[in-house]
């Protein structure tokens, strides 16, 4: 077992939630479920109701992150890393995920948890995916800082919702999936102002991978995750509603 989240592979179930504050508010909340992978023991799954690369009802393909395809692991999350901060990231690496259902999936947010070789957290990147130019980016996210100050600051780079500029700025904080959940807040801030004007937040409890854990993700949880998409515009919809700024895709 690894020594990080008490298993090696688990699924969270808990809740996520939005909040606009500025210029007009709007919040939703939604349950959820997600799959947190060691991707160095993605062999594990090859006789599992989770397909690796296999078509399945439940499945994770490589090919949308950062791990191989010919032989999966967590090296290609460590070299990204390495290429932007010097630290210690040799230990597990956990990647947090929506997995495709029937082939279908979409994951606004997938987080790579990376460890040092004595299994402590060093750092993190958030892989973000916008629709519907199906682009992708990553941010890199050092421990140590969310460590020292609570919270990590981090200029926008990418486009993501049509109803927020690019001349913004993110704060973080995240709890390591070290015990039995995992969490990550993400606040958005307008550059030069004080206040932020958008929030949003994941909660999950975790629990070993297994025949019984996995039974969410078939039932009342997991189909609101094929409408992932769906729900992304129909709260663009209740945002262009309010009259919100559209900004287009630089």
């Amino acid at each position: 077992m690894s020594e990080v989240s008490g298993f090696i592979h688990a699924i969270g179930h808990g809740s996520t939630w939005h909040a606009r504050l500025l210029p007009k508010e709007h919040r939703f909340q939604y349950r959820t479920a997600m799959v947190l992978l060691d991707l160095d023991r993605l062999s594990d799954f090859q006789d599992s109701m989770l397909a690796v690369n296999r078509l399945s009802i439940l499945s994770f393909k490589t090919h949308r992150h950062l791990c191989d395809n010919v032989t999966p692991s967590g090296n290609q999350a460590r070299e990204f890393v390495a290429d932007v901060i010097d630290t210690d990231v040799s230990g597990p690496v956990k990647l947090l995920t929506n997995p495709h259902f029937l082939g279908i999936g979409f994951n606004p947010l997938s987080v790579y948890f990376l460890h040092s070789k004595v299994g402590e957290p060093a750092a993190a990147i958030y892989e973000v995916s916008n629709t519907p130019w199906n682009e992708i980016h990553r941010y890199v996210i050092p421990y140590r800082k969310i460590a020292q100050n609570n919270t990590y600051w981090f200029d926008k780079e990418f486009h993501v919702s049509p109803f927020n500029p690019m001349g913004q700025r993110y704060v973080t904080k995240a709890r390591w999936p070290q015990e039995s959940d995992v969490s990550i807040y993400l606040g958005l801030q307008n550059d030069g102002a004080d206040e932020l004007m958008f929030e949003a937040g994941l909660s999950l409890r975790l629990t070993p991978f297994n025949g019984q854990s996995i039974k969410p993700l078939f039932t009342g949880i997991w189909p609101q995750s094929l409408l992932v998409i769906g729900g992304i515009y129909r709260e663009a919809f209740a945002l262009w509603r309010k009259g919100l700024r559209y900004h287009p895709h630089p």
